[in-house]
């Protein structure tokens, strides 16, 4: 059968993938851990300094001690719950601090606790204190050199990938891939690759030397090859002989088994091999109802603490331009039903009486000029912890789009309906990576964050967004 080179690039085109929360490998877990422990002794020494006088008492000195080293490793646990040790969700050295923060102030809470409860092995307080700002500084610098380092070019592994298959589906294959930018790829067609598997004769070609695919991507030079169909199974442990010979990874790529929102698992039934599909761990029945939990006490808390706020803007509101003050909008939430959005009226009375529905803009003319404050500070969203006690949304999650515009992009989208697996929220994963005002445009890489948020989503994931909206709240991000 005949076989040529496919330019990659020429296939692919420009298109750029959306980069997923990258795992660890065991050697930066091995790095993290002891560089962690460094600089969690240090920032107790500091504490330990600043913070506590009584280095001349033994026993007031040992008791100490041992609260810091009760301190250190209730950091450490927490940084392992979490998941610090087994992947990051920054995206950017930004990302990193935050979420280096959010996790030390977690953290912190069983410390308080503990402490609190057993105060016989209790420290200073000014001296926990002082050395979380301690460990602010110290892990979130250590943690932010070393994301620095990891995601540097020279860092990046170096990679060359074959892969082989019909033609017709090797760019499929191909677009899933999560590769660096510094990995080469190479797409070796095959005209009819099952007649080319089926006319493969071990008896003359035990070591598959003769077969033209493998040889080229042997020439080449290649670490992974990759199928895109699958081989018959008296074949497979001579390939992966050929190919351990030769130092190659080997995989399948079938372009009919891409893991969206599920996970994929390979089982063995007797000799049957069989994939499990997996609901995502968000879309989970225990997951959903922590979720409500967690949203149920913050929104709460947060409305009886914002109601101030929320009655002094529709005050303004109503002085400005009258009733309604707030307005109802259809919005699309979970599983695709639609629901009512509360939110604070920020553009003249009977905005889209002509227009019909649009998508805000900077320096939109129909805003008021309290609206205009409102959007800027985004308190036009907080009546939405409403939506959130009534469980229409969540605090953390895509945000709810309007029915006319998820029928548009339903048709050019096409997995724009599994943002819908979760509830909607009031600040997400695509929110804290994007600007607020965005274009039709910005659809396509909207999706891809709310995706994200949807496949990796974990508890800490969702304080880490929440620490970073209010942050960038306090600091007026350009909305």
């Amino acid at each position: 059968m005949a076989t040529r080179v496919i330019e990659p690039r020429a296939a692919i085109g420009s298109t750029t993938l959306k980069r997923a929360p990258q795992r660890f490998s065991r050697g930066w877990v091995a790095v993290l851990f002891f560089c962690d422990v460094a600089m969690f002794v240090a920032a107790s020494y500091i504490g330990s300094r600043t913070g506590f006088h009584h280095w001349d008492w033994p026993r007031a000195l040992q008791r100490h001690l041992l609260a810091q080293g009760i301190s250190i490793v209730l950091w450490l646990l927490s940084f392992e719950v979490l998941g610090l040790y087994r992947r990051t969700y920054a995206l950017s050295i930004k990302d990193e601090i935050y979420y280096t923060i959010a996790a030390l102030c977690i953290g912190a809470l069983p410390q308080l606790i503990l402490f609190t409860l057993f105060p016989e092995i209790s420290t200073s307080r000014v001296a926990l204190g002082i050395s979380l700002a301690a460990s602010i500084v110290l892990v979130g610098a250590e943690r932010t050199c070393l994301h620095a380092i990891r995601t540097s070019r020279r860092m990046r592994p170096h990679s060359r990938i074959a892969v082989v298959g019909s033609s017709d589906r090797l760019t499929s294959a191909a677009e899933g891939l999560d590769l660096s930018d510094a990995s080469d790829m190479i797409f070796i067609a095959v005209d009819d690759m099952d007649t080319a598997i089926q006319q493969i004769d071990l008896t003359r070609d035990a070591d598959l030397e003769r077969i033209d695919w493998f040889r080229q991507a042997c020439t080449w030079g290649c670490d992974t090859l990759i199928l895109t169909e699958m081989v018959p199974p008296h074949l497979m442990p001579h390939l992966l002989q050929a190919t351990a010979r030769n130092q190659i990874a080997f995989a399948f790529a079938p372009p009919r088994l891409k893991c969206h929102s599920f996970s994929l698992t390979v089982q063995t039934n007797g000799q049957q091999a069989l994939i499990v599909p997996q609901q995502l761990r968000a879309c989970t029945p225990r997951a959903q109802l922590f979720k409500r939990l967690a949203d149920l006490a913050a929104a709460t808390f947060a409305l009886a603490l914002l109601v101030p706020v929320i009655a002094l803007a529709a005050l303004a509101v109503l002085v400005e331009s009258g009733r309604p003050v707030f307005f109802f909008q259809d919005r699309v939430g979970l599983g695709g039903r639609v629901f009512k959005i509360l939110k604070l009226r920020s553009m003249q009375i009977d905005a889209e009486a002509k227009s019909g529905a649009v998508w805000a803009a900077d320096g939109d003319p129909r805003r008021t000029r309290v609206g205009a404050v409102l959007r800027r500070l985004s308190i036009d969203e907080f009546p939405q912890l409403w939506n959130v006690l009534t469980g229409d949304m969540s605090l953390v999650g895509p945000r709810p789009e309007r029915p006319v515009f998820v029928d548009l992009f339903r048709k050019t989208l096409p997995r724009y309906d599994e943002r819908h697996l979760v509830r909607p929220g009031i600040t997400g994963w695509s929110q804290i990576h994007m600007k607020r005002v965005l274009t039709p445009s910005d659809a396509g890489e909207k999706l891809a964050y709310d995706l994200q948020y949807v496949e990796q989503w974990s508890p800490f994931l969702d304080v880490s967004v929440l620490f970073q909206t209010a942050f960038e709240f306090l600091f007026h991000r350009a909305a």
